[in-house]
């Protein structure tokens, strides 16, 4: 399984900076309206491709880092990947550990 990454690496790991990129309510209708629940800066050209430009996809699955502008899925199956240094894993990981 690999994870989306828009340029995760290229900085220190700061997990204080990762946080869930769901900002608001998704809506009923979907669509459109659903880039009101995720940051404004995502609809970047260079960062909507890495979560398929689906906002949806984003607020459920996304951890964003404003700091630096950065995104990572982390999509079901992500802990069963064998690359533990992977940047999106760690990330990943020390985010779900901090929100227990």
């Amino acid at each position: 399984m690999t994870a989306s990454v828009a340029s995760a690496c290229d900085q220190p790991i700061v997990f204080s900076n990762w946080k869930s990129c769901a900002i608001g309510q998704l809506s009923p209708e979907g669509g459109r309206a659903d880039w009101a629940a995720i940051p404004s800066w995502t609809k970047d050209r260079a960062i909507s491709p890495y979560f398929h430009n689906e906002p949806r996809l984003l607020a459920n699955h996304g951890l964003c880092n404003e700091k630096f502008r950065r995104v990572v899925l982390c999509l079901p199956g992500w802990q069963e990947s064998s690359d533990r240094d992977a940047c999106w894993y760690l990330i990943c990981a020390g985010t779900r550990a901090n929100d227990r």
